[in-house]
């Protein structure tokens, strides 16, 4: 009985052990929830577009493009825009929805927006000037 403890014991050890053990298709999708962008809506974005794309530039110089779901009021980039009620240490992600809040004094209107993709250079580079933020 005393052999048969040790070996009882190394083998729970070794079938517990392979759960730990990688598998195939673990790491991409760990990998890619690690990798989502994402931005602050609290760092005073800045806002450029027209009402069905909207480009935002987050403070650390990242562009954004977002498409307006549903129905949304005539989108005035004069007014002063931001995020609905984010508070300073929440995300935004590519495929997120999110408010944006436009507002000058006596006027607010509110508008569903869906972060579409982070731009790169190029596509920076070759937005019209009306549109880049």
């Amino acid at each position: 009985m005393s052999r048969a403890y040790p070996l009882l014991i190394a083998a729970v050890g070794a079938i517990s052990m392979s759960g730990c053990a990688p598998t195939p298709g673990a790491d991409t999708a760990s990998s890619s929830a690690s990798n989502r962008q994402c931005f602050s809506p609290g760092l005073n974005p800045n806002f450029r577009g027209n009402n069905q794309t909207i480009y935002m530039r987050s403070r650390n110089v990242d562009v954004y493009e977002l498409k307006t779901v549903g129905s949304c009021p005539e989108v005035d980039f004069g007014l002063s825009i931001r995020f609905k009620s984010a508070g300073p240490f929440s995300r935004i992600c590519i495929g997120d929805t999110a408010t944006i809040e436009m507002h000058q004094i006596g006027q607010r209107s509110l508008c569903q927006v869906q972060v579409v993709k982070k731009l790169t250079e190029a596509e920076i580079a070759a937005l019209p000037s009306r549109d880049r933020p």
